[in-house]
């Protein structure tokens, strides 16, 4: 028998059994990959999961009918559905989809190499704003994804996500008083230092928080106080779980999000601590 190949009209039928899926699959895919908000493109993930599941069954699809038929038509069936399975299992097996991998010794690592520059970078931006504003400010991709901000005289904090409007971005910084200069030195300091928040709250705390990493929706960050901690505080973050002690003055912290684990969990606190017990 000679070779069977499909024809137009079978593509048609093949295209109007599925055309339900390909305006989702498409348009799904778009959207997620257009959205520069990490924090919305994984709440799309978690409440939209609909969005997702139908390009892998039509990459599925695509991809076992045209293995087992041939024809040129149908070999380029095949590449294209490879094509895909090959892009969605890059996407989600990339550590860096949902943020680049880290632990407590990741954290301590890139502490102590960086200590001096964190000092700095607390120093820095402690002396850029007026004395008694409240400030964080967090970058993403370049952009600031995080600007709250409270200033000296004022009893309410404004919160601010996502702020793309250099008008808004103006007025904040008067807020804290912050000039441009010193908002650009600061998002220098913090992609040196391989991070990308502070927060700073000097009225309420005698620590600055530092954002180090975000894998998934959660924070990995550091809690540097500005003196050593006493007995009744050491206590309090011995038992939080979302806090580690590294030093007298400086703790690793963990905040989950939305889903996934909301602290560092007890046996990896107590596997560090018997590895870094506080001096």
């Amino acid at each position: 028998m000679g070779e069977v190949r499909p024809t137009l009209e079978d593509f048609t039928m093949f295209i109007k059994k599925h055309i339900n899926l390909i305006p989702m699959c498409f348009a799904s895919w778009f959207v997620w990959l257009m959205i520069d908000d990490s924090f919305m493109a994984d709440m799309l993930l978690v409440f939209g999961w609909w969005f997702v599941i139908p390009l892998i069954v039509w990459a599925i699809i695509v991809f076992l009918r045209s293995f087992w038929k041939k024809g040129h038509l149908w070999k380029i069936y095949l590449v294209w559905g490879c094509a895909i399975i090959l892009l969605i299992g890059a996407y989600f097996l990339s550590p860096t989809r949902f943020g680049t991998i880290c632990n407590p010794d990741i954290m301590v690592e890139h502490y102590d190499e960086n200590k001096s520059g964190l000092q700095d970078l607390i120093d820095y931006t402690s002396q850029s704003l007026d004395k008694g504003a409240q400030m964080q400010l967090e970058f993403e991709h370049g952009k600031i994804s995080i600007f709250h901000a409270m200033g000296k005289n004022d009893s309410i904090c404004s919160y601010n996500w996502d702020v793309r409007s250099e008008d808004r971005i103006d007025s904040l910084m008067q807020v804290v008083g912050l000039n441009h200069e010193e908002l650009q030195n600061i998002q220098r300091k913090l992609k040196k230092l391989g991070c990308i928040s502070i927060e700073i709250n000097p009225r309420l705390s005698d620590y600055v928080d530092i954002g180090f990493r975000r894998v998934d929706m959660g924070m990995y960050s550091y809690r540097i106080y500005n003196r050593p901690l006493n007995a009744e505080e050491k206590k309090e973050y011995f038992e939080d779980p979302m806090f580690i002690p590294y030093t007298d003055k400086v703790l690793l912290m963990y905040g989950g999000g939305a889903i996934g684990p909301q602290s560092f969990g007890e046996d990896i606190k107590k596997d560090f601590m018997k590895k870094h017990p506080v001096k």
